[in-house]
């Protein structure tokens, strides 16, 4: 039986894993987010070092790889967190 004026509402269920997905992939754009300002910045930093001579210039080199690899860590983690909660239907 319908009433007149009848508000129907849409229940919200506190689902666990919806907060802790939603949590996570919040945690992990803030991440991304920071590293790429600090990513950009070491990059600049060892720019201005391989203009500064022969000895900083095999500093830069050593740093570059490790910013490198870095990024490639953070980047590839969140992405594949993301996959494989895809995948697995979280």
């Amino acid at each position: 039986m319908k009433l007149i004026g009848e508000v129907t509402q849409n229940l919200v269920y506190n689902d666990f894993f919806s907060n802790v997905k939603t949590a996570i992939a919040s945690f992990t754009s803030s991440v991304q987010g920071i590293a790429l300002t600090v990513i950009i910045a070491c990059i600049v930093i060892t720019g201005l070092m391989f203009v500064f001579g022969e000895g900083p210039s095999r500093t830069a080199k050593k740093w570059l790889m490790y910013i490198i690899i870095g990024a490639v860590l953070i980047f590839g983690a969140s992405t594949l967190g993301t996959t494989i909660r895809d995948v697995s239907g979280f």
